[in-house]
């Protein structure tokens, strides 16, 4: 029997509790029902990509309401999220067919426009 390593996520234990309580409460949702809240937020990204889509964005905008000084993420094997400095200050698994994963894979399929730029010029 091969021993399993697991090794520790890098982060603040206060960023880690907070991502581990969005991708808990938003398993719940449809991808419907999330695309709704990301809408009403008015949070729009690039379809595609690992570091400005919607749905990191709107993590990000989560955490940010939540006095988190979080500034930016990088979508790869986990969601990372970045400080002002671009350190590290959290990271989270999200799941494979979790509803922010299969959101952000309807992004990329193209399949919701409502939630990207659409042509417009990113105001960042």
């Amino acid at each position: 029997m091969l021993d399993t390593i697991v090794l520790p996520r890098l982060g603040t234990r206060a960023v880690n509790n907070e991502l581990d309580q969005l991708v808990g409460e938003t398993g719940w949702l449809t991808t419907n029902q999330l695309a709704d809240l990301i809408a009403v937020d008015g949070v729009l990204g690039d379809p595609g990509t690992d570091s400005s889509g919607p749905v990191g964005r709107w993590v990000v905008a989560q955490l940010q309401s939540s006095g988190i000084p979080a500034v930016t993420y990088t979508w790869g094997r986990h969601l990372a999220v970045y400080d002002s400095g671009r350190g590290l200050i959290g990271e989270v698994r999200i799941p494979e067919h979790h509803t922010l994963w299969n959101l952000e894979c309807e992004v990329n399929d193209l399949a919701r426009p409502e939630l990207t730029w659409q042509g417009e010029a990113d105001p960042r």
